[in-house]
């Protein structure tokens, strides 16, 4: 029913533009050349169906109507008797005065629209972080009250068909206390502890700490491609490791056995860039924009908030991190942040 409502809504709009734009041109076409005063009055009412183009439909609907205004209008200009007069070259002033119109509303409400929907993601990612917090805190104290009762019986227990359930009830709690582990992480705002250091260096860190669970648990190797003297920047060590570790292990589990997962770093002047590069399936091009969405999750056991941690710590270095698809197969994700990093608390 709202989305019946909208639709109407957008066609009764685009009828009204279209409306205005063809009835101004037929005056113009019907209104003797030699009323220039009624045809500059004319040209300027051109501007009212660019102008509510632009704040209805944003930069595309702004220039559509402006070129459809160009192409409308010119050739009653070029058909005008006297050939390039005064006049004329000012309507021809105008046609591109239309467009520069229209692209500069369009743009500037585009931009409006793209403002207006990250202040209320922040708003709902501020309420989600409250809510997850508080059953965060109430998960975890019972949670280690059952894992604790569990290990205690299994102590207990003799019968080896009794303590593989016990096993994997523990195993369950576990994963339920890993959850809101990361739940109180998200909820958590981030105050980072910045200090010089040498990117590289937290790369092969990491790297190292990885390395044993991807032999041992994913026969995976890592192959890291570093460049020679990256520059020192100030950032979190704690908090990036943790981005990278993360990203390095999903990587790891996507990549099938005796595969190879890349890490790169490299700098442009401006920018320090790490990726980390898997082998897997792919991420399909639908769920890639919701990845960084908190509990949506392509893994079936997955918590759903590893990636938003890790965009949530590289927001906070006032960086990015994109997904680029591999041309054979598997997936990349790029982290950029800035060479020059001002030091402060973060977010």
């Amino acid at each position: 029913m709202k989305m019946g409502l909208i639709t109407q809504k957008k066609i009764f709009r685009i009828s009204l533009i279209s409306l205005l734009v063809i009835g101004i041109t037929i005056l113009h076409y019907r209104t003797d050349y030699l009323l220039i005063s009624s045809h500059t009055l004319l040209r300027e009412l051109y501007f009212l169906p660019i102008i509510l183009a632009g704040f209805w439909f944003g930069l595309a609907g702004a220039l559509t109507f402006s070129l459809s205004v160009t192409l409308l209008y010119l050739p009653y200009i070029l058909s005008l008797p006297g050939g390039i007069t005064g006049h004329n070259f000012g309507n021809i002033l105008q046609v591109i005065l239309f467009n520069v119109i229209g692209l500069l509303i369009g743009w500037l409400r585009d931009r409006e629209k793209q403002q207006q929907r990250k202040v209320v993601e922040a708003e709902n990612l501020a309420a989600m972080g409250r809510a997850v917090s508080c059953i965060a805190h109430d998960l975890k104290t019972p949670l280690m009250v059952i894992g604790g009762f569990v290990q205690q019986v299994r102590s207990k227990v003799s019968e080896e068909n009794l303590i593989k359930k016990l096993d994997i009830a523990h195993g369950q709690v576990q994963r339920l206390e890993a959850l809101a582990g990361d739940m109180l992480a998200f909820a958590k705002p981030l105050k980072l502890q910045r200090q010089p250091g040498k990117i590289d260096h937290l790369i092969e860190e990491v790297v190292m700490l990885a390395g044993e669970k991807a032999a041992r648990q994913h026969s995976v190797t890592i192959v890291t491609e570093l460049q020679k003297d990256m520059p020192q920047i100030i950032y979190d060590r704690h908090r990036l490791q943790q981005a990278l570790l993360n990203l390095i292990n999903n990587a790891l589990e996507a990549s099938p056995r005796e595969e190879k997962v890349l890490v790169r770093g490299r700098w442009d002047e401006s920018n320090i860039i790490i990726e980390v590069v898997d082998r897997g399936e792919g991420i399909p091009a639908e769920r890639q924009k919701d990845i960084f969405t908190p509990f949506v999750t392509t893994k079936k056991e997955g918590t759903g908030l590893g990636l938003p941690i890790v965009k949530k710590v590289i927001d906070a270095h006032e960086g990015s991190i994109s997904i680029i698809e591999n041309r054979e197969r598997g997936v990349t994700f790029r982290i950029t942040i800035p060479a020059t990093v001002n030091e402060g608390e973060g977010v």
